[in-house]
């Protein structure tokens, strides 16, 4: 499996599309996007119907993939894809929850916030929250996510300055993949600390703006800004050394 073979045959099927070189490029992505639908196992749904989310996703991107934009294909196919399925599990379970069962649920969360808010002299953490309540992570963010659907962003939108966390790691090289390099950047995130995590968790998998990040963490917007440049430069370096 090779970004630099995906990127070369999806740039061709760009500029000269055929169906060879759909099918080609469509053969040596399916790693990618298979990759990436398992991060979602464990929510209630089959892994083979993530797969053809992923997989349909997957053609979807290269279908739209332009070359003048000057971005590596897996870059531009990784949100996509990973968008696709978040929005594909959102709507699964907005149709499988009750509306009854969403608003009982919410004034539970909002009660417990408030509680907690009180109680720690700041907003609390997603974690604080769930064990405060007694529900699992996931569980907090999936009603957060259903009931604030306007306001709270999918994982295949950009961060306030239009980027996403592949391109901020990979702007440089361009030959940071995800299905390649998961295992170093596991490695260099481990050498982060709880709260340096925390932070790329709620920017990167949950596309909460910097003031959000920062209220879970006790910490001003300014002071997100300047941990998260900190973060990302630190990591890039720790990938480009590898």
């Amino acid at each position: 499996m090779s970004a630099d073979r995906l990127h070369d045959v999806a740039t061709a099927y760009a500029l000269d599309p055929s169906n060879e070189l759909l099918d080609e490029a469509v053969d040596i992505g399916l790693p990618l996007a298979y990759a990436i639908a398992r991060r979602f196992r464990g929510r209630g749904i089959d892994l083979d119907d993530l797969k053809q989310v992923a997989a349909l996703a997957l053609v979807d991107a290269l279908k739209r993939f332009d070359v003048e934009r000057g971005l590596r294909f897996s870059t531009f196919a990784m949100p996509t894809i990973t968008g696709r399925l978040r929005n594909y599990i959102r709507d699964k379970a907005y149709i499988l929850r009750s509306p009854r069962t969403l608003r009982e649920q919410g004034v539970k969360m909002d009660r417990a916030n408030a509680e907690l808010t009180q109680k720690l002299h700041r907003e609390p953490s997603v974690k604080e929250l769930a064990d405060y309540l007694g529900w699992d992570i996931e569980q907090v963010l999936d009603i957060e996510t259903m009931r604030n659907r306007t306001n709270v962003a999918s994982l295949d939108s950009p961060d306030e300055e239009g980027m996403y966390l592949s391109d901020r790691l990979g702007e440089e090289d361009g030959n940071l993949s995800f299905f390649e390099d998961r295992e170093d950047l596991k490695s260099a995130l481990s050498t982060l600390s709880e709260q340096e995590r925390n932070l790329l968790s709620y920017r990167y998998a949950n596309m909460l703006s910097q003031s959000e990040t920062g209220k879970r963490l006790g910490m001003s917007q300014m002071q997100v800004s300047r941990m998260e440049r900190r973060i990302l430069n630190s990591l890039k370096q720790t990938l480009q050394n590898e």
